[in-house]
């Protein structure tokens, strides 16, 4: 186990996310000085839901309740994220520093076996964290995700995440928290939510400083081409073998961008779901659609191919990990 020591004391369970909108145990770990909070819900094989940029793990919450009667299922807010405080003095991030930080998460908690539930960002941070210790890997279930650089096959979805990082969005999303808000609504992960839940999502964002670390990744996504190369490197080989879902909305413009094409580019026996009518996050758009598909793609194409590893679901949470209270509101 790596877990440190010294992070932050907790406080109370922040009035803003009452547990009816996020059922869950709070949990928090010491990463190199960083306090990560994630929740660990359930038992069985594990799956660990990233998500990285302009959302926390809330956008998991009903998926992860459809999944854990039969799967452990861990998720985590990324440092100045969600419920996840940022340290004081630390830079901007990046993609490559919270690859860093999910692969020592990954050894902290000792997860073997793990199939990877990708959404956004996240996906090029947990593919590189997945590349350098691929043999804790079983499966990638891809929702709305990328691994490799957008200028070339995604143009268009570039050009946006170079405006959605620009200088100006980030001053106007810090001043007015406008990201969060659009996506809180109609189009985004708040379309199915009640007013007390997109309040829920919104909590985090009363902060400046999660709104300026919300716009930090979008540009280095757009920017970073040498590191979203190593990837697709990675895919290409490290990670060729593993079995892969893809789950997209119908009507999200990363389907028009031809981010499912992409994938089958490089994993020919991919499997695709559309959720229709679903936007950027079909997770929240049809959540028990997504629950039963992760769970019989993973019985069919995951499942057969771990059943003969040694115990490959290891269940204990280390010792020093806390729960709630929650620590103080990230800012």
């Amino acid at each position: 186990m790596g877990a440190g020591s010294g992070a932050a004391g907790p406080t109370v369970r922040p009035a803003w996310l009452p547990r009816h909108q996020f059922p869950f145990t709070s949990l928090y770990v010491d990463i190199g000085g960083q306090t990560v909070h994630y929740i660990d819900e359930g038992a069985g094989p594990p799956l660990l839901f990233v998500h990285a940029g302009p959302a926390w793990s809330f956008i998991f919450r009903d998926v992860i309740a459809g999944l854990r009667a039969d799967f452990r299922c861990v998720a985590l807010d990324f440092p100045g994220s969600g419920l996840s405080p940022a340290r004081p003095g630390d830079g901007r991030p990046t993609m490559a520093g919270a690859a860093r930080l999910l692969e020592r998460f990954v050894e902290t908690l000792d997860l073997d076996g793990v199939t990877l539930v990708l959404h956004d960002v996240g996906g090029p941070v947990a593919l590189a964290a997945a590349a350098r210790q691929p043999g804790r890997l079983a499966g990638l279930a891809v929702t709305e995700a990328f691994g490799w650089p957008l200028g070339g096959e995604n143009p268009a979805v570039a050009r946006a995440l170079r405006v959605a990082g620009s200088r100006p969005v980030r001053w106007l999303n810090t001043a007015t928290n406008v990201i969060a808000r659009v996506t809180a609504g109609r189009h985004g992960a708040g379309r199915h939510l009640d007013a007390d839940g997109r309040a829920a999502f919104l909590g985090p964002y009363r902060h400046r400083g999660v709104r300026r670390r919300a716009t930090a990744l979008l540009a280095d996504a757009a920017g970073d081409a040498a590191f979203l190369r190593s990837v697709d490197t990675a895919l290409r080989t490290d990670l060729a073998h593993l079995p892969v879902l893809l789950v997209f909305g119908g009507r999200s413009p990363t389907v028009k961008a031809g981010f499912p094409e992409g994938w089958r580019r490089r994993f020919p026996a991919a499997s695709l779901f559309i959720v229709e009518g679903g936007h950027h996050f079909p997770v929240t758009d049809d959540p028990v659609a997504v629950a039963d598909v992760i769970a019989a793609w993973w019985d069919s194409a995951v499942g057969p191919a771990v059943a003969g590893r040694p115990e490959p679901f290891p269940q204990p949470r280390p010792a020093d990990h806390r729960e709630d209270p929650c620590p103080a509101d990230p800012s």
